[in-house]
Parts: structure tokens; sequence; C-alpha cells
């Protein structure tokens, strides 16, 4: 009778892939998430610019 060490079997290594790939996804939507407000802090800033330069001319 022999037994595979949990580290080493097919369910506990499809458990920990299913795990990590869910902790990437939510990585990756919460740096989609900061680059989206960091675009939009960006045209805030680039607008704000635009009227500072019109009001000097």
């Amino acid at each position: 009778m022999s037994f595979e060490s949990p580290e080493k079997s097919a369910a506990y290594r499809a458990a920990k892939l299913a795990v990590l790939r869910k902790l990437m996804v939510k990585h990756i939507e919460r740096t989609d998430a900061q680059a989206r407000n960091v675009e939009q802090a960006l045209a805030v800033l680039a607008e704000a610019n635009a009227r500072a330069r019109g009001a000097h001319q």
C-alpha cells in the first residue's frame, strides 16, 4: 500500500493552483482599478494645467 504525500497529490496541486489563480485575478483587478484612478487624476491635472496656461496667455 503506497500513499502519496499531500504536497504531491493531484488534488492538492489543483487546489493550490485554484487559490493562486484567484489571488492573481484579484491582484490584476486591484492594479487595473489603481491604474484607472491614476489616469483620472492625470486627466484632471492636465485639464487644470491647460486652464492655467490659458489664463496666463
